[in-house]
Parts: C-alpha cells; structure tokens; sequence
C-alpha cells in the first residue's frame, strides 16, 4: 500500500512523488521529525467501525503519536442515516445474516439445502433424530429474523436497529443486599460487547422500573465499582433492572440481580422490558 502524507497547511494528503514533485522533499532520506518541522505527517490507516448501511461518516484528521515523531489519521463520526432507509438497509443485513448461519449450519453438519427440503417434506414420526436436530436449528434461525425483521419495523432510532444486527451483549456484575433486599448493590460491566457506536459503560444508566428509579453511571465510586443505588431501589418482589443508553433511553436489556454479592449476570440484547413478574432479558437472535 502506497504511503501518503498528510498536510497541515493545506488539509490534503500527497503522494511519494507527489511530495517530491510539489514540496522537493524526498521522504525516503528525510526523517519523520523534520517532514513533521514541515507540517508533514504520514498518514496511519484507519477505517469506520460501525455500519455504513446504517451510518454516514463525517472525518477528520487526528495528530496521533508514531515511531519517530508523528503522524496522522482520520477519525470517523457516525451520523444516522434517514430512519426509513435504516430500515430497508437492516432488514436486508438481517436476512443476509439468517442465510449465512442457515448455510453455517447445513455446512456444519455435511447437508445441502435440497437433502434439508426432502427431510422437511417428512412425515415428523419418520425423520431421523439428528436429521431433525438440524431441522430444529434452521427453524430457530428464521423464528429470530422474522423477530429481528418486526423489531427493525418496530424500531424508531438507527441505533436499536444497530444493536439488533449486532447482537449486543455483555456481562453485568451485580446483586442485591448491603442495604437490605430491595438495594443494589454497587454494580459495574466486565464485558461490552457489539454496542452501538460511540457507546461504552460511561453512556450507560440503570433503569429500575418497579419504582422509576435511574441509576447513573458514577466514575467516582471506588474502582471497579460504577452504579450504585446508594440506598432501595426495588419494590418487594419486582427485582428489574434495565440496562439502557443514557442519552436516548435505548434499551439493551433486562436482568435480575440476585440477593447476595454481586456477581456475574450475561445478558443479550432485548429491548423490551418484561411486564412486572415477566421472564428475564434474552436476545432477539438465535445466531
């Protein structure tokens, strides 16, 4: 790949013969110190990471530390694309999600779409119990993009149909007690995974809704700790606790602390909230 460099004076970036050709400068014998003296720095790589089918890009240049002086990259900022066209674009990535994992699946297990259609076509009492087991699987595939595609319909914001697509999920480290039953204990995330971009633990809020109870995230409690309802939190018997985006509300999910320590609680994306004596969070998505 061809190096480029980045130009502070002009915003633009040139070329080897390009820095030659317009500047003089031979950037094979002039170290990376006197090209950054000159307002030279040599362009890093860098790329969006998040969907640009549900995203537009806005750049732009960072000055960024490299070995021997520095240099420089762009950084990208998602701007949501029109909600309409966020949908249509999403529900095309889920179908293409369900095909690749019903092809994983048939792969996986030495079958062709035509041998799944012939066991399909069987009487259930006559397939084979492995032939079935891969039946079942299929089937739980296109149950969860037929959730997926009313969720993105239901959706109004580009990033909920984000984190549908990209399976969010993570590990929420909490309990209940300190207090007594009905408080939170000092809670805190060990794992992140796959949210919308630009969001971490800090954009994060607890949302209790027994009691409409938000519990904010607090980088001043001792580490590792970052929620803390500092007091009850909970009605008697309604223990749930929603993780959700701060800004917007978006919720992620639903857990269930448990009376005791705080301990580990996996959770994966679903953004509705269980009616009050409702089962806990679970994903969208089988795959």
């Amino acid at each position: 790949m061809d190096q480029y460099y980045y130009s502070s004076a002009t915003g633009q970036t040139y070329s080897d013969y390009q820095m030659q050709a317009l500047f003089g400068i031979n950037v094979e014998t002039t170290a990376v110190e006197i090209l950054n003296l000159n307002g030279f720095y040599p362009v890093e790589p860098s790329a969006p990471d998040f969907d640009l089918k549900l995203y537009d890009t806005v750049s732009s240049w960072s000055i960024v530390p490299i070995a021997g002086g520095e240099g420089a990259q762009l950084s990208w900022t998602p701007v949501a694309k029109p909600l309409p066209e966020a949908k249509t674009n999403g529900s095309i990535e889920a179908k293409q999600q369900a095909d690749a994992a019903t092809a994983n699946t048939l792969t996986a297990n030495y079958l062709s779409s035509d041998v799944l259609a012939s066991v399909a076509s069987q009487d259930p009492v006559d397939r084979p119990a492995q032939l079935q087991a891969v039946l079942d699987e299929t089937v739980a595939i296109s149950d969860a993009l037929g959730a997926n595609l009313t969720a993105i319909d239901d959706a109004t914001n580009v990033d909920t149909i984000d984190s549908i697509l990209r399976h969010s999920s993570g590990t929420f480290v909490s309990g209940r007690g300190g207090a007594g039953p009905l408080d939170m204990q000092p809670s805190y995330f060990t794992v992140l995974d796959n949210l919308p971009p630009g969001i971490g633990e800090p954009e994060l809020e607890i949302y209790i809704p027994g009691t409409d109870t938000v519990i904010p995230y607090d980088g001043g409690l001792p580490e590792p700790y970052k929620f803390d309802s500092a007091g009850n939190c909970y009605n008697s018997g309604d223990y749930r606790t929603v993780i959700r985006v701060a800004a917007t509300g978006q919720v992620l999910t639903t857990v269930y602390p448990a009376e005791g320590p705080a301990v580990p609680i996996e959770w994966t994306y679903n953004p509705t909230i269980p009616s009050y004596g409702g089962g806990g969070g679970s994903s969208h998505s089988a795959y």
